[in-house]
């Protein structure tokens, strides 16, 4: 009878093994490129704090009186809510930006209209100017972002 016990849990045992223990290989850190050393979550960075998928946009080359659409989006990395303030830019852009607040691991997108029409022929880029509601702490004023957008004008 000890025997048979002795067969059945060997039985059970071996049946239930799946071979992981052996094969399975350590665990490998995924890199890409630009990446950051470490990655924050909303909660570990403390205040205001945005992270845009890309700050300075290419537009690249552009015939004059050419319209151009693009997307600034950006995630509230930090601990605050954020408040758009006002976007400006100059008389060539249409701004459209959230009036609402933004809430910790929320994104948010600035959708800007381009019309190369109302440029000068020498220049190559232009900037968008975010001012939220929010306060830095360390010199009182509004918290100032600056974007950036470039192009290139061809005959």
């Amino acid at each position: 009878m000890k025997i048979l016990k002795y067969f059945f849990l060997t039985f059970i045992v071996f049946m239930s093994y799946d071979g992981s223990a052996q094969t399975a290989k350590p665990a490998v850190k995924k890199q890409t490129a630009g990446a950051t050393q470490a990655t924050k979550t909303p909660a570990q960075i403390k205040g205001v704090h945005m992270t845009f998928e890309n700050e300075n946009i290419k537009l690249g080359k552009l015939k004059k009186g050419e319209v151009k659409k693009f997307d600034y989006v950006f995630t509230n990395t930090g601990s605050d809510i954020i408040e758009i303030d006002i976007v400006s830019g100059c008389d060539c852009t249409t701004l459209d930006y959230p009036v609402g607040k933004i809430l910790p691991g929320k994104k948010a997108t600035i959708k800007v209209t381009f019309d190369s029409a109302k440029k000068e022929g020498n220049e190559k880029s232009t900037d968008v100017d975010l001012y939220l509601k929010n306060i830095n702490t360390k010199t009182g004023q509004r918290i100032l972002k600056i974007l950036k957008f470039e192009y290139e004008f061809v005959q």
